[in-house]
């Protein structure tokens, strides 16, 4: 019975791409039936075994072979962005080779820099004292659109670049940057009415124009708008629950080593506990036309942490070790006319004793970091077209868990041999004997997918004959 389900006019005129040359593969759901009908059974060498046991040993198999036997075609193009990195794929295990894309189309091999990395950088202050980290983190409760005045607004802080301080005789934040979330009801955003005693500095309108039309937003709605426009400011993190939105800061409020421990000892700050400080004084809903330190009872707005100092070191970004790494500046060794006349004048732009053959190639280099799931390139990438081949496990999605015919032979090897040494009272020579198997269809099934053609090795061959002069 022949294999082929379909006509040779239904593989050709078909519309899924995806379908062509896959006569080659082999599913692994067709692998463990096999192995059910075949290796187990009365007189057999596995006289029984749950399909469970032999659908983990197939999956396992598919992952070792998945890594140094079967093809790896899965990849990956991308056009180096200014951040000069490429995410990590999802189903990524490792990689076969990153290659810069010449406007030939041509693929050339990029080396990665084994000599440096993107460590954790810690951040200091001038003294080399460590900094930690306590992101600000806010609970604002909004209520639905009838509830709100035209003009009513959230008031935030930014941290500045010199760090803040605390005045303990009113509360009040200082050296602290404001940013304002107006809520917008009628539609026009030119006459809005500044806090009272400010100058409005940098603000987002939440638009809630619909409401002077007779609709109306929900809470929900309402807390989904405001949130929005935080998170376009790009200092806060907001996510929303229901009519709660939570705030974090994406830095921190730093003050200086006295001021807290002004604050820690005080216990009221104007009638406000330490631990609610700011809330109600410069971050809080406040009413159209009112100072910063009334807060609109409309809603309600709870300090869940602080941000007075953390237990966590604060992370430098970027490390110095990655922002020397690429900013670089490339040499174009074309706009170059090198001639040196000593050995004492060749720099580091190419030396004539001693360069290694990883680095004699202008393609340009690369690193990975395993931290942040990032590849990272040298500066002469940036706006290069960049490819990347890896390998996965093969075992992503459901479309991916096949294996080519010349590798069939081997799961049946490794789902064999794996059942057999995972099991009390088999003879040891019967296990040695699978793994020898094991061991020699792998070999078997890599010699053949390595797809040496005897012609194309000729054509290589006889070039390796040519005298360099």
């Amino acid at each position: 019975m022949g294999l082929l389900s379909q006509t040779p006019s239904q593989y050709y005129n078909s519309s899924n791409s995806a379908n062509y040359g896959d006569y080659q593969f082999v599913t692994l759901e067709s692998i463990i039936n096999a192995f059910m009908y075949i290796y187990v059974g009365e007189s057999k060498i596995i006289s029984k075994v749950s399909r469970t046991d032999v659908q983990f040993h197939a999956m396992r198999a598919v992952q070792e072979l998945s890594y140094d036997v079967l093809k790896s075609f899965k990849s990956q193009e991308i056009e180096v962005p200014n951040t000069l990195s490429m995410i990590l794929p999802q189903d990524y295990v490792n990689y076969v080779k990153l290659a810069r894309i010449g406007s030939d189309g041509i693929e050339r091999v990029l080396y990665p820099a084994r000599k440096t990395s993107d460590p954790f950088a810690i951040t200091q202050d001038s003294d080399g004292v460590y900094q930690f980290d306590d992101k600000r983190v806010l609970t604002l409760t909004v209520p639905d659109s009838s509830q709100i005045t035209d003009g009513d607004y959230l008031q935030l802080l930014m941290q500045p670049a010199g760090g803040g301080a605390i005045d303990f005789t009113t509360g009040e934040a200082t050296g602290l940057y404001k940013v304002y979330f107006i809520f917008n009801t009628d539609g026009d955003n030119l006459d809005t009415v500044e806090p009272s005693g400010e100058e409005l500095g940098p603000n987002f309108f939440v638009d809630l124009a619909g409401a002077s039309i007779g609709a109306s937003y929900s809470a929900n709605e309402v807390a989904i708008k405001l949130a929005d426009q935080i998170n376009l400011f790009g200092k806060h993190t907001a996510s929303v629950s229901g009519n709660t939105v939570t705030v974090t800061y994406n830095n921190s409020l730093v003050f200086s080593t006295d001021v807290l421990t002004q604050a820690l000892a005080q216990t009221t700050l104007t009638g406000a506990t330490i631990t609610s400080t700011l809330v109600g004084v410069v971050e809080g809903f406040q009413s159209a036309g009112t100072d910063d330190t009334t807060v609109d009872s409309n809603y309600s707005i709870v300090l869940t942490n602080g941000g007075f100092g953390g237990n966590t070191i604060t992370e430098q970004v970027p490390s110095n070790t990655s922002e020397n790494f690429q900013s670089q500046t490339p040499v174009d060794y074309q706009l170059h006319d090198i001639d040196y006349v000593t050995d004492a004048e060749v720099t580091a732009e190419g030396r004539r004793y001693g360069l290694e053959p990883q680095f004699a190639q202008m393609n340009g280099s690369f690193f990975i970091d395993q931290l942040r799931g990032l590849i990272k390139f040298s500066s002469d990438l940036a706006g290069e077209t960049i490819t990347l081949h890896y390998v996965s496990d093969g075992l992503g999605t459901d479309a991916e868990m096949v294996v080519h015919k010349f590798c069939e032979e081997a799961c049946y090897k490794h789902i064999a041999y794996g059942i057999l040494s995972t099991r009390s009272n088999i003879p040891p020579f019967i296990i040695q004997r699978f793994k020898k198997e094991k061991f020699a269809e792998t070999r078997k099934a890599k010699i053949r997918l390595s797809n040496i053609k005897i012609e194309e090795f000729t054509q290589v061959l006889k070039g390796m004959g040519k005298q360099i002069k």
